[in-house]
């Protein structure tokens, strides 16, 4: 079977400043190569399907090793509005007249595609099921389209949950059904081009998953053609990572797919950077230095010939988060401050007085001992957040620190028994804050994602929590990440001694976590080790290969 990529550029996009919705553009690309070479490492006919700015940004540039690359994307017109760009990617795959498998530039494997879902007259990544963007644009095709053709009805009609086939890998052997697809899809389009013009940007977004996915899934199902899914798990809104589990490579993952915001996510796209950089340098530095001529963010290295510089753009991360106001340093203390006075009917004008000097005034007036106790732990929080980036190095040996962490790393998970044979330290530029409150504050920069309403607080009695920092060259930030239980106990083990054994601290974990099955505690530590460690926290090594 025929492996494919498509790509285009669409009018007026600068493909060197424009980020395809990555953190930039330098990660969109690093993206595609990194793509391209896992699917040419296991398969010899790869071929690209592109316009002509798409050849010279994938082809021409960082040379990408397509053994195949045909510019048929150039001057389409399919009379919709331009905002529907997988049009252009759905005509892409009437374009084979054989059985072909058409893989996304984000999405990297890292074995080959199982035969039995190669061999499916259909394929597909896997079923999505009942998510809300779906819900809302069938609702409003079924209630306000002019055309709503009859695979469509009959599924909406059938009051089953909707679902959808999830287009980051797409194909089969029977190739001709897809001249069938676009046609079907050309059709609803030209028919409802009036109310698809009407729909909101954010709309619009997901409008094209509809008309990608669902409508797929719709015709496969009317027609009865069998689809072989990649993944057989149905995914559905609870759904949240899994597709972009960088730090269960080099040997324990087999596919990702960065979809939606993984591309937003600062680790993410750094594991991905660090990834190519691993497995294929010369295109890493070849794309640096791509960017570099345009005036972009690297810069020369003794040791490498280039490396990347901070996304602060001359701006430390120090320096950058000490240039913020006491306000932003401060806002958590100043927002328990508000909820205090408001919960205790105490109005002072704020805006004669510092942080410091309110959090002082409230020690004073306040008769509620947990509401003092934690308005001192936040500004506690804040105050040591603001002492350990006082005590940061520069940037770049930050960055040097990380990549000898994940290196390492990388070295050591190729070993099958490194829970037995490797050790591991912490990394020098481990930095915690412990409270009794919860405080920390990650968003969509890390994997996982946590919101938290910090006046909650007020209600909760006091406990333990351990904040890790982590840092995101990527958008200049400094990330909060609140600890487990296995992590924090990791860090205080790793804190009294220099490199241990993981299976001296594998016995330590189940001697203090007793009422845990020894089995469970394993897989949180590997877990706890792999993503601390490729994150420049753990430094790993095997003791037979040190000098």
């Amino acid at each position: 079977m025929k492996i494919v990529q498509t790509f285009w550029i669409d009018s007026g996009k600068n493909p060197l400043e424009s980020p395809f919705g990555w953190c930039s553009a330098k990660y969109h690309l690093m993206s595609w190569a990194l793509s391209s070479l896992q699917l040419t490492k296991f398969y010899t006919e790869v071929e690209l399907i592109t316009d002509s700015e798409g050849k010279e940004l994938l082809v021409d540039k960082p040379k990408l090793p397509y053994k195949n690359v045909r510019v048929e994307l150039d001057d389409l017109d399919f009379d919709c509005s331009p905002q529907l760009w997988v049009m252009k990617k759905i005509y892409s795959y009437t374009l084979h007249d054989e059985p072909f498998l058409n893989v996304d530039g984000d999405v990297f494997i890292f074995k080959p595609f199982p035969k039995h879902v190669l061999s499916g007259d259909l394929i597909a990544q896997n079923i999505e099921q009942d998510f809300d963007y779906y819900k809302e644009l069938v609702k409003l095709v079924n209630d306000s389209f002019d055309f709503v053709p009859i695979p469509i009805k009959r599924e909406i009609e059938s009051l089953i949950p909707i679902q959808a086939s999830n287009a980051g890998i797409l194909g089969g052997n029977d190739y001709r059904f897809f001249s069938a697809y676009y046609k079907f899809v050309l059709d609803f389009v030209k028919e409802n081009k009036e109310k698809i013009n009407q729909l909101t940007p954010s709309q619009m977004v997901n409008f094209n998953a509809v008309v990608e996915q669902y409508i797929f899934h719709c015709l496969s199902s009317d027609r009865n053609v069998e689809v072989n899914y990649l993944l057989d798990t149905v995914y559905d809104p609870s759904f949240f990572e899994a597709f972009a589990n960088f730090h269960y490579l080099p040997n324990d993952i087999s596919f990702m797919h960065a979809l939606g915001d993984y591309k937003k996510n600062g680790w993410v796209c750094d594991q991905l950077a660090n990834r190519l950089r691993i497995e294929y340098p010369e295109y890493y530095y070849r794309i640096l230095r791509l960017f570099e001529s345009q005036g972009s963010d690297v810069v020369e290295s003794d040791n490498s010939g280039l490396s990347e510089k901070p996304h602060t753009e001359g701006a430390s991360l120090k320096e950058k988060y000490l240039a913020k106001s006491e306000g932003e340093r401060f806002y958590r203390t100043e927002q328990i401050i508000m909820s205090i006075c408001e919960k205790a009917a105490t109005s002072v004008d704020r805006s004669v007085f510092t942080i410091f000097q309110y959090k002082e005034f409230l020690d004073r007036e306040l008769t509620n001992s947990n509401f003092v106790a934690c308005l001192d732990d936040v500004f506690g929080f804040e105050k040591e957040k603001e002492r350990l980036i006082q005590s940061l190095p520069s940037d770049e040996i930050i960055w040097d620190n990380e990549a000898q962490c994940i290196d390492g790393a990388n070295l050591v998970f190729q070993e099958n028994n490194f829970l037995e044979s490797a050790e591991l330290r912490l990394s020098p530029f481990c930095k915690t804050i412990e409270s009794e409150w919860d405080w920390a504050q990650n968003h969509v920069l890390y994997t996982r994602v946590k919101g938290n309403s910090f006046e909650n607080n007020l209600l909760l009695q006091p406990h333990y929590y351990q904040t890790l920092l982590l840092f995101d060259k990527h958008h200049g930030e400094i990330i909060e990440y609140l600890l487990g239980p296995i992590e924090a106990y990791l860090l205080s083990i790793l804190s009294k001694e220099d490199f241990l054994p993981i299976s001296q601290v594998l016995k330590e974990m189940n001697s203090f976590f007793e009422n845990t099955g020894e089995h469970q505690i394993l897989v949180y530590l590997e877990e706890a080790i792999r993503f601390l460690g490729y994150s420049g926290v753990l430094v790993l090594r095997l003791p037979e290969k040190n000098t």
